[in-house]
Protein backbone atom coordinates (compact mmCIF):
# COMPACT_ATOMS: atom_id res chain seq x y z
CA UNK A 1 0.00 0.00 0.00
CA UNK A 2 2.48 2.37 0.72
CA UNK A 3 4.48 1.59 -2.37
CA UNK A 4 1.26 2.50 -4.00
CA UNK A 5 1.08 5.35 -2.79
CA UNK A 6 4.84 6.35 -3.50
CA UNK A 7 4.26 5.82 -6.81
CA UNK A 8 1.65 7.81 -7.23
CA UNK A 9 3.36 10.66 -5.59
CA UNK A 10 6.32 10.07 -8.30
CA UNK A 11 3.90 10.51 -10.71
CA UNK A 12 2.06 13.67 -10.01
CA UNK A 13 5.57 15.06 -9.50
CA UNK A 14 6.46 14.44 -12.59
CA UNK A 15 3.45 15.47 -14.08
CA UNK A 16 3.80 18.90 -12.54
CA UNK A 17 7.41 19.18 -13.91
CA UNK A 18 6.17 18.85 -17.38
CA UNK A 19 3.96 21.67 -16.64
CA UNK A 20 6.44 24.07 -15.50
CA UNK A 21 9.35 23.14 -17.79
CA UNK A 22 7.99 24.49 -20.48
CA UNK A 23 6.51 28.16 -18.62
CA UNK A 24 10.11 28.20 -18.14
CA UNK A 25 11.40 28.27 -21.18
CA UNK A 26 9.56 30.70 -22.89
CA UNK A 27 10.11 32.90 -19.66
CA UNK A 28 12.28 36.30 -21.16
CA UNK A 29 15.61 37.22 -20.88
CA UNK A 30 16.66 38.73 -17.39
CA UNK A 31 18.94 41.28 -19.81
CA UNK A 32 17.84 43.27 -22.52
CA UNK A 33 19.36 43.04 -26.02
CA UNK A 34 22.78 45.56 -25.47
CA UNK A 35 24.36 47.54 -28.60
CA UNK A 36 27.96 48.11 -29.69
CA UNK A 37 28.26 51.06 -27.36
CA UNK A 38 27.66 48.51 -24.50
CA UNK A 39 24.32 50.18 -23.11
CA UNK A 40 20.77 48.86 -24.11
CA UNK A 41 19.56 49.81 -27.54
CA UNK A 42 17.54 52.59 -27.64
CA UNK A 43 13.66 52.10 -28.12
CA UNK A 44 11.78 52.77 -30.59
CA UNK A 45 15.18 51.83 -32.83
CA UNK A 46 14.99 50.25 -35.91
CA UNK A 47 18.29 46.91 -34.94
CA UNK A 48 21.13 47.44 -37.05
CA UNK A 49 23.23 44.66 -37.61
CA UNK A 50 26.61 43.88 -38.46
CA UNK A 51 28.00 40.55 -39.39
CA UNK A 52 31.54 41.19 -39.80
CA UNK A 53 32.17 37.65 -41.77
CA UNK A 54 31.14 36.16 -38.73
CA UNK A 55 28.20 36.02 -36.40
CA UNK A 56 26.09 39.14 -35.82
CA UNK A 57 25.96 41.60 -33.60
CA UNK A 58 23.64 44.47 -32.94
CA UNK A 59 25.03 48.13 -33.51
CA UNK A 60 23.82 51.72 -32.80
CA UNK A 61 20.95 52.51 -35.09
CA UNK A 62 20.18 56.05 -36.53
CA UNK A 63 16.47 55.00 -38.01
CA UNK A 64 14.00 55.51 -35.63
CA UNK A 65 10.31 54.35 -36.04
CA UNK A 66 7.58 56.85 -34.14
CA UNK A 67 4.16 57.44 -35.15
CA UNK A 68 3.53 55.26 -37.75
CA UNK A 69 6.91 57.52 -39.68
CA UNK A 70 10.34 56.18 -40.33
CA UNK A 71 12.90 58.99 -38.51
CA UNK A 72 16.69 59.16 -39.81
CA UNK A 73 18.75 60.90 -37.99
CA UNK A 74 21.04 61.62 -40.82
CA UNK A 75 21.22 61.95 -44.50
CA UNK A 76 19.51 59.50 -46.91
CA UNK A 77 21.45 58.45 -50.53
CA UNK A 78 19.56 56.87 -52.83
CA UNK A 79 21.27 55.71 -56.14
CA UNK A 80 19.83 53.64 -58.72
CA UNK A 81 21.82 52.23 -61.70
CA UNK A 82 20.11 50.21 -65.28
CA UNK A 83 17.86 52.19 -67.59
CA UNK A 84 14.43 51.41 -66.54
CA UNK A 85 12.16 53.89 -65.76
CA UNK A 86 11.82 53.67 -62.25
CA UNK A 87 12.15 56.30 -59.57
CA UNK A 88 14.74 56.48 -57.57
CA UNK A 89 12.91 58.44 -54.92
CA UNK A 90 8.98 58.04 -54.44
CA UNK A 91 6.54 59.70 -52.03
CA UNK A 92 3.32 59.34 -52.14
CA UNK A 93 0.23 60.67 -49.91
CA UNK A 94 -2.89 59.04 -50.62
CA UNK A 95 -5.05 60.95 -48.55
CA UNK A 96 -7.36 63.54 -49.67
CA UNK A 97 -7.09 66.98 -50.41
CA UNK A 98 -9.58 67.57 -47.73
CA UNK A 99 -8.14 65.88 -45.22
CA UNK A 100 -4.50 66.32 -45.94
CA UNK A 101 -4.64 70.84 -46.92
CA UNK A 102 -0.81 70.86 -46.31
CA UNK A 103 0.22 67.60 -47.40
CA UNK A 104 2.65 66.75 -49.94
CA UNK A 105 3.52 63.34 -51.79
CA UNK A 106 7.51 64.46 -50.96
CA UNK A 107 8.43 67.45 -48.54
CA UNK A 108 11.88 68.87 -48.68
CA UNK A 109 13.93 71.53 -46.30
CA UNK A 110 16.67 73.40 -45.60
CA UNK A 111 16.42 75.39 -42.39
CA UNK A 112 17.68 75.89 -39.09
CA UNK A 113 14.67 77.28 -37.61
CA UNK A 114 11.88 75.12 -39.28
CA UNK A 115 8.88 75.12 -41.31
CA UNK A 116 8.57 79.08 -42.96
CA UNK A 117 5.65 81.08 -41.87
CA UNK A 118 4.14 80.88 -45.23
CA UNK A 119 4.64 77.08 -45.72
CA UNK A 120 3.21 76.24 -41.53
CA UNK A 121 -0.08 78.62 -42.38
CA UNK A 122 -0.57 77.66 -46.14
CA UNK A 123 -4.37 77.63 -46.76
CA UNK A 124 -4.81 75.66 -50.13
CA UNK A 125 -3.99 72.24 -50.69
CA UNK A 126 -0.72 70.57 -50.69
CA UNK A 127 1.35 69.62 -53.50
CA UNK A 128 3.22 66.52 -54.99
CA UNK A 129 6.80 67.90 -54.27
CA UNK A 130 6.99 70.95 -51.32
CA UNK A 131 10.35 72.70 -51.08
CA UNK A 132 10.68 74.71 -48.10
CA UNK A 133 13.54 77.02 -46.75
CA UNK A 134 12.02 78.30 -43.53
CA UNK A 135 13.36 81.70 -42.69
CA UNK A 136 17.46 81.04 -43.22
CA UNK A 137 18.07 79.53 -46.67
CA UNK A 138 17.60 80.68 -49.85
CA UNK A 139 15.50 78.93 -52.08
CA UNK A 140 12.48 76.88 -51.39
CA UNK A 141 13.26 74.96 -54.82
CA UNK A 142 16.40 75.09 -56.70
CA UNK A 143 16.98 73.44 -60.62
CA UNK A 144 20.10 73.52 -62.13
CA UNK A 145 21.59 71.98 -65.18
CA UNK A 146 24.73 72.36 -67.66
CA UNK A 147 23.06 71.45 -71.03
CA UNK A 148 19.38 71.12 -70.63
CA UNK A 149 16.28 73.32 -69.04
CA UNK A 150 16.60 73.61 -65.20
CA UNK A 151 12.98 73.22 -64.78
CA UNK A 152 9.74 72.60 -66.92
CA UNK A 153 6.47 73.14 -65.95
CA UNK A 154 3.11 71.14 -68.05
CA UNK A 155 0.06 72.14 -66.96
CA UNK A 156 -2.45 69.61 -68.17
CA UNK A 157 -5.68 70.54 -66.53
CA UNK A 158 -8.86 70.83 -68.11
CA UNK A 159 -9.74 73.86 -65.91
CA UNK A 160 -8.32 77.45 -65.60
CA UNK A 161 -4.67 76.61 -63.62
CA UNK A 162 -1.62 78.37 -64.10
CA UNK A 163 1.66 76.00 -65.64
CA UNK A 164 3.16 78.28 -62.98
CA UNK A 165 3.04 80.79 -60.65
CA UNK A 166 4.78 83.27 -58.50
CA UNK A 167 3.71 84.91 -55.84
CA UNK A 168 5.10 87.49 -53.11
CA UNK A 169 4.25 88.83 -49.82
CA UNK A 170 5.93 92.24 -50.63
CA UNK A 171 3.99 95.53 -51.11
CA UNK A 172 4.69 98.90 -52.43
CA UNK A 173 6.92 97.42 -55.10
CA UNK A 174 10.09 96.17 -52.43
CA UNK A 175 9.73 92.61 -54.09
CA UNK A 176 9.64 90.83 -57.46
CA UNK A 177 7.46 88.05 -58.00
CA UNK A 178 8.96 87.23 -61.05
CA UNK A 179 12.11 87.89 -62.57
CA UNK A 180 14.68 86.41 -65.64
CA UNK A 181 17.68 87.39 -67.07
CA UNK A 182 20.78 86.12 -68.42
CA UNK A 183 24.65 86.02 -68.21
CA UNK A 184 24.85 89.49 -69.86
CA UNK A 185 22.24 90.58 -67.18
CA UNK A 186 19.69 91.22 -70.05
CA UNK A 187 16.33 90.02 -68.86
CA UNK A 188 12.87 91.13 -67.54
CA UNK A 189 11.24 91.55 -64.22
CA UNK A 190 8.13 92.04 -62.24
CA UNK A 191 7.86 94.32 -59.08
CA UNK A 192 5.37 94.21 -56.68
CA UNK A 193 2.92 97.00 -58.26
CA UNK A 194 2.84 94.50 -61.67
CA UNK A 195 4.99 97.09 -63.29
CA UNK A 196 6.87 95.30 -66.19
CA UNK A 197 9.98 96.31 -66.81
CA UNK A 198 12.57 94.99 -69.64
CA UNK A 199 16.12 95.50 -70.68
CA UNK A 200 15.23 94.69 -74.65
CA UNK A 201 11.97 95.43 -76.47
CA UNK A 202 7.89 94.35 -75.43
CA UNK A 203 6.40 93.34 -78.76
CA UNK A 204 3.30 91.64 -80.00
CA UNK A 205 4.57 88.60 -82.53
CA UNK A 206 1.98 88.54 -85.14
CA UNK A 207 1.63 85.90 -88.42
CA UNK A 208 2.41 87.72 -92.16
CA UNK A 209 2.51 86.23 -95.82
CA UNK A 210 -0.20 83.59 -95.17
CA UNK A 211 1.25 82.62 -91.78
CA UNK A 212 4.74 81.86 -92.48
CA UNK A 213 6.76 84.29 -91.42
CA UNK A 214 6.02 85.55 -87.32
CA UNK A 215 6.78 89.23 -87.34
CA UNK A 216 7.64 91.34 -83.97
CA UNK A 217 5.39 94.58 -83.64
CA UNK A 218 7.28 97.02 -80.91
CA UNK A 219 5.21 99.06 -78.34
CA UNK A 220 5.99 102.72 -78.05
CA UNK A 221 7.73 103.43 -75.58
CA UNK A 222 7.75 106.85 -73.39
CA UNK A 223 9.74 108.28 -70.68
CA UNK A 224 5.63 109.00 -68.63
CA UNK A 225 3.06 106.52 -68.45
CA UNK A 226 0.64 107.66 -71.32
CA UNK A 227 -3.07 105.84 -72.07
CA UNK A 228 -4.27 106.71 -75.80
CA UNK A 229 -7.63 107.12 -77.31
CA UNK A 230 -8.33 107.45 -80.90
CA UNK A 231 -11.82 108.62 -82.62
CA UNK A 232 -13.66 110.46 -85.21
CA UNK A 233 -16.53 113.34 -85.03
CA UNK A 234 -17.79 115.88 -87.25
CA UNK A 235 -18.20 120.04 -87.07
CA UNK A 236 -21.51 121.33 -87.08
CA UNK A 237 -21.28 125.31 -88.36
CA UNK A 238 -17.37 125.32 -87.58
CA UNK A 239 -18.18 123.67 -84.07
CA UNK A 240 -17.86 120.23 -82.73
CA UNK A 241 -17.68 119.08 -78.75
CA UNK A 242 -16.54 115.25 -78.06
CA UNK A 243 -17.50 113.95 -75.11
CA UNK A 244 -14.53 111.45 -73.59
CA UNK A 245 -15.02 107.36 -73.12
CA UNK A 246 -16.53 107.04 -69.58
CA UNK A 247 -14.15 104.02 -68.96
CA UNK A 248 -11.30 105.90 -70.60
CA UNK A 249 -11.48 108.66 -68.33
CA UNK A 250 -11.91 105.91 -64.87
CA UNK A 251 -8.26 105.07 -66.21
CA UNK A 252 -6.37 108.85 -66.65
CA UNK A 253 -6.25 112.23 -64.82
CA UNK A 254 -7.77 114.34 -67.08
CA UNK A 255 -7.64 117.04 -64.92
CA UNK A 256 -3.98 117.55 -65.47
CA UNK A 257 -2.33 117.69 -69.10
CA UNK A 258 -3.71 115.55 -71.52
CA UNK A 259 -3.02 115.97 -75.26
CA UNK A 260 -5.35 116.06 -78.09
CA UNK A 261 -3.68 115.38 -82.19
CA UNK A 262 -6.60 116.53 -84.93
CA UNK A 263 -6.96 115.29 -88.48
CA UNK A 264 -9.44 117.09 -90.88
CA UNK A 265 -10.97 114.47 -93.39
CA UNK A 266 -11.87 116.95 -95.81
CA UNK A 267 -11.34 120.62 -97.13
CA UNK A 268 -11.01 122.98 -94.72
CA UNK A 269 -9.15 126.74 -92.82
CA UNK A 270 -7.82 123.86 -90.20
CA UNK A 271 -8.93 122.84 -86.73
CA UNK A 272 -7.61 123.57 -83.39
CA UNK A 273 -8.91 123.26 -79.47
CA UNK A 274 -10.70 125.40 -77.98
CA UNK A 275 -11.21 124.16 -75.05
CA UNK A 276 -9.97 120.85 -72.88
CA UNK A 277 -12.44 119.46 -69.92
CA UNK A 278 -11.90 116.75 -67.40
CA UNK A 279 -14.66 115.01 -69.34
CA UNK A 280 -15.11 116.62 -72.94
CA UNK A 281 -12.96 118.97 -76.13
CA UNK A 282 -14.28 121.34 -78.10
CA UNK A 283 -12.78 121.34 -81.98
CA UNK A 284 -13.39 124.93 -83.80
CA UNK A 285 -12.09 125.44 -87.45
CA UNK A 286 -9.66 128.18 -88.06
CA UNK A 287 -10.94 131.61 -89.08
CA UNK A 288 -14.36 131.26 -87.68
CA UNK A 289 -14.93 128.81 -90.44
CA UNK A 290 -18.50 127.45 -90.36
CA UNK A 291 -17.69 124.17 -92.50
CA UNK A 292 -18.90 120.34 -91.62
CA UNK A 293 -16.15 118.42 -91.96
CA UNK A 294 -15.56 115.02 -90.38
CA UNK A 295 -12.17 114.65 -88.70
CA UNK A 296 -10.22 111.79 -86.64
CA UNK A 297 -8.79 112.54 -83.52
CA UNK A 298 -5.80 111.16 -81.41
CA UNK A 299 -5.64 111.68 -77.37
CA UNK A 300 -3.20 110.98 -74.79
CA UNK A 301 -3.72 111.30 -71.09
CA UNK A 302 -1.79 110.28 -68.09
CA UNK A 303 -2.36 107.18 -66.39
CA UNK A 304 -4.22 107.34 -62.96
CA UNK A 305 -1.89 107.21 -60.28
CA UNK A 306 1.51 107.53 -62.21
CA UNK A 307 1.24 110.98 -62.91
CA UNK A 308 4.52 112.10 -61.54
CA UNK A 309 6.31 109.20 -62.70
CA UNK A 310 9.13 110.36 -64.92
CA UNK A 311 12.01 107.83 -66.13
CA UNK A 312 11.48 106.10 -63.10
CA UNK A 313 14.51 103.99 -61.79
CA UNK A 314 15.08 100.27 -61.88
CA UNK A 315 19.07 100.19 -61.85
CA UNK A 316 18.99 97.85 -58.74
CA UNK A 317 17.08 95.15 -60.57
CA UNK A 318 19.83 94.86 -63.48
CA UNK A 319 21.78 92.96 -63.74
CA UNK A 320 19.85 90.65 -61.25
CA UNK A 321 21.76 88.91 -58.84
CA UNK A 322 21.86 85.23 -59.31
CA UNK A 323 21.30 84.62 -55.63
CA UNK A 324 17.64 85.45 -56.00
CA UNK A 325 17.82 88.85 -54.20
CA UNK A 326 17.61 92.33 -55.23
CA UNK A 327 20.05 95.34 -55.10
CA UNK A 328 19.50 97.64 -52.11
CA UNK A 329 18.04 100.85 -53.34
CA UNK A 330 20.05 103.47 -53.84
CA UNK A 331 19.17 107.36 -53.94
Amino acid sequence: MCNKKAYRWLAFTAFAALLVVPALAQAPPANPITCASGTACKKSFVPLFDSNGGAATVKDSLMEQTGGSIHFAGGVSAVKGGTAKKNTVFGSNTSTADLAPGGSGVFGQLSTTGESTVGSAWPFQGAGTWGDGGADSNYGILGTTDDHSAGIFHNNSPNNYYALYGFAEATGGTGLPWAAANGDGAGCSMDALGDLSCTGSKNAVVPVDGGKHQVALSAIESPKNWFEDFGSAQLVGGVATVRLDARFIQTVNTTQEYHVFLTPNGDCKGLYVNQKTANSFEVRELGNGNSSVRFDYRITALRKNYEKVRFADHSREFPLSRDGRIRPATK
